[in-house]
């Protein structure tokens, strides 16, 4: 078994009940709106735990921030200094961390007891992004009260537009507040971004005139991530990953559709234009048009 060395001392690490990396998510998680580096909440967390509260090394909740801290490529930490003064350190090791592997490798039964499913959803959600015209925009993980009452507003608007699918509603809102004018120090717009992202959305195209609103594509990882997040079993992880590489499917399909309908210059075809693929691309995916900004009901 790997050691990791806090504020000196070897910590033998032991693989560890997924309840207990739960139980680190739900602290850490919403944590990383702050803007503090994760290596530093979760250092931060084993220190008190093991020095002010005096908990064992052995106790699961430390193992469970080691191992997470391990899998990020870190062999050694330590806090120095108290109050104001007090500094964290880190140190890289030279074994394996996540990112030598695939993605989906780390979501197994031992990956969820050895930390390196929870490293890589907490490394996925905190890198994601969501392209919208072209354009990257960062995803931020926001306070939990803020993301709740952005959500009830995609709620009203999947009720309003009578359709099941989240998804669509998600994106909506989005489309929504940016033809209101909304930019990314917009609260409401980071959190719905954030929700869009949750629902694995990686990118979309609006076009304001037509008020037309086409999602170009589906991030595989984060749909993995969000159902180790949200306690999904391990034999769905790969159903999450197939559910997203369909809706992928199905998006490029769309595309491609629309980008012929653009071409032929018939019926519609201006319409198609400004929400088609500029070219046709692997990454570039589309699901079908929607009403973004006044749905109709069927």
């Amino acid at each position: 078994m790997p050691t990791f060395k806090l504020n000196g001392p070897p910590v033998e690490l032991a693989p560890q009940d997924r309840g207990a990396f739960a139980w680190l998510a739900g602290q850490v998680y919403r944590r990383l709106h702050e803007g503090t580096p994760l290596p530093a909440i979760l250092l931060m967390f084993a220190h008190e735990g093991v020095t002010t509260q005096a908990i064992p090394s052995d106790d699961q909740r430390v193992q469970a921030i080691l191992w997470t801290l391990w899998q990020l490529g870190i062999a050694e930490g330590r806090v120095e200094g108290e109050g104001e003064k007090r500094e964290l350190k880190w140190e890289k090791g030279t074994h394996p961390d996540i990112d030598t592997r695939p993605v989906i490798e780390h979501f197994t039964e031992e990956g969820t007891r050895d930390g390196r499913a929870l490293a890589a959803s907490l490394v996925i959600s905190h890198g994601r992004r969501i392209r919208v015209n072209g354009i990257e925009m960062p995803v931020r993980i926001n306070d939990f009260e803020l993301v709740k009452a952005q959500a009830a507003e995609v709620e009203k608007r999947r009720v309003a537009m009578g359709h099941p699918e989240p998804t669509l509603a998600a994106a909506s809102y989005v489309a929504e507040l940016l033809s209101q004018g909304a930019d990314q120090n917009d609260l409401r717009l980071r959190a719905a971004l954030e929700i869009a992202a949750d629902m694995a959305v990686r990118a979309m195209v609006i076009d304001s005139a037509t008020q037309q609103l086409r999602i170009e594509g589906f991030n595989e990882q984060a749909g993995l991530s969000g159902a180790f997040l949200s306690g999904a079993p391990v034999d769905q992880f790969q159903a999450a990953i197939e559910r997203v590489q369909a809706l992928n499917r199905s998006a490029e399909e769309i595309g491609r559709k629309l980008g012929q309908r653009a071409q032929s210059g018939g019926p519609g075809a201006e319409r198609a234009a400004a929400i088609a693929p500029a070219a046709p691309q692997a990454t570039e995916k589309s699901v079908p048009v929607q009403r973004v900004f006044k749905p109709r009901r069927r």
